[in-house]
């Protein structure tokens, strides 16, 4: 019994390090690029790769493990070309280690979702994000220098362990969901924690309003509201007929027309425009200037912003005091380091894995199994306006591999030991 709890400690110990470490790049910022800390992270990957295999092989779940990456072997032509890509990338060595993180990142996911269920994940998820507000406040109050933006057009501003307020704004709001999730589940399972995860949840609604990211305040509401379309098709579901999902999409539809042609007065309302925040006029000169250029391969995987005067060029056009690092798109990230080829491919893997969520969802009968499309809805949403995908971290990608072998894996296996 006693080997039994060390071994789930250091389980448990080992699934937190893959969560942090597919978040570090986004804490580092370009720090990170320095040859010494590439090569630090790029072991610590490893050893947890190398770790994750060895305890599937300790559990005789190496064979599983490889059937339910057949059964999900639409990531790899997306990986397979990103691959390739490093040899016509325009800055090889960084292709070459964030495709081993993908590598890892696929090799680590599936080991999460072979030894856990889509609920110990959920929790495993929710502990993260527990651990990633505590940190975070604590720089935030007692840090300001590093946990509050102080750029001189940006004042205030929450960003916490990460370099930014609307990655921070979009991290936690994840994180409300999470624990959103939590208190629905406590309520349909009768658990007597709801008043834990509502003090949470009430810290997490504010820690993303106070990071001042309208990106965040918009996929919370989107995130908030597919959650009460859910529970209404759980506990309606079988009443509703086709013509109550016509209706619904015809609603839906005239309600975006609305949307759209008030979008000005809306944008202004949160103290934005259109242009969402000059990223429409700087995504049409990436386009003209660099994708034309280069539309079917892409500059390499994840290389070309890393290129200093790419950067300097696009802040410049897009009329943006300093360079610009990231494309605040994570498909036109794909795009623009992958061509239309490695983005066409991502997407098959992206839509394929959206139907799998789907249809688990349809099966469900709690909150839980709703989860997996929530997530997706989150990447989809978030991804407009921020690089979420794979730029800055591989925390989402490392999520939905974990969640895919979780569902297609044909038995649950829980693993105490």
């Amino acid at each position: 019994m006693q080997q039994k709890s060390y071994q789930r400690i250091l389980d448990l110990l080992l699934i937190f390090g893959i969560f942090f470490l597919s978040n570090a790049s986004a804490f580092l910022y370009v720090v990170w690029i320095v040859p010494d800390i590439v090569f630090i992270e790029s072991v610590i990957w490893l050893t947890f790769a190398a770790l994750s295999v060895l305890i599937l092989n300790k559990h005789n779940l190496l064979s599983k493990f490889f059937e339910n990456l057949k059964k999900n072997w639409i990531i790899l032509p997306f990986f397979i070309f990103s691959g390739f890509s490093i040899f016509w990338s325009v800055y090889w060595e960084i292709s070459l280690y964030r495709w081993l993180i993908l590598l890892f990142t696929i090799i680590t996911g599936g080991y999460i979702g072979l030894r856990y269920s889509i609920k110990e994940i959920i929790k495993l998820l929710s502990v993260f994000g527990i651990y990633i507000l505590f940190l975070s406040t604590v720089l935030v109050f007692f840090m300001p220098k590093i946990g509050v933006m102080n750029y001189y057009i940006i004042q205030g501003a929450w960003k916490g362990l990460y370099w930014h307020k609307n990655h921070m704004g979009l991290i936690a709001a994840f994180i409300n969901i999470l624990f959103l999730i939590n208190i629905v589940y406590s309520l349909q399972s009768k658990e007597k924690n709801i008043l834990f995860w509502g003090m949470l949840y009430l810290f997490s609604l504010l820690f993303v309003y106070q990071t001042d990211s309208v990106a965040a305040y918009i996929t919370t509401m989107g995130l908030h509201g597919l959650i009460l379309l859910a529970l209404f098709l759980l506990k309606f579901g079988k009443k509703i007929s086709r013509s109550h999902y016509f209706i619904f999409i015809i609603v839906l539809i005239f309600a975006s027309l609305i949307l759209y042609i008030n979008a000005d007065r809306l944008f202004g309302i949160l103290n934005r425009n259109t242009t969402l925040t000059g990223r429409v006029p700087m995504w049409t000169y990436l386009f003209d200037t660099y994708i034309s250029k280069r539309p079917i391969g892409g500059y390499g995987f994840n290389a070309f912003w890393y290129i200093d005067s790419y950067r300097v060029d696009i802040g410049l056009a897009a009329g943006y005091p300093d360079p610009i690092v990231i494309a605040d798109n994570g498909f036109i990230d794909i795009l623009v380091n992958t061509g239309f080829v490695g983005l066409i491919l991502f997407l098959i893997f992206y839509f394929c894995a959206w139907w799998c969520f789907i249809r688990y969802a349809g099966k469900a009968r709690e909150i839980n199994g709703i989860f997996p499309v929530i997530l997706m809805s989150f990447t989809l949403l978030a991804n407009i306006s921020w690089s979420l995908i794979f730029e800055n971290e591989g925390y989402f990608m490392l999520i939905m591999i974990s969640l895919l072998f979780s569902i297609s894996s044909s038995t649950q296996i829980y693993r105490d030991g």
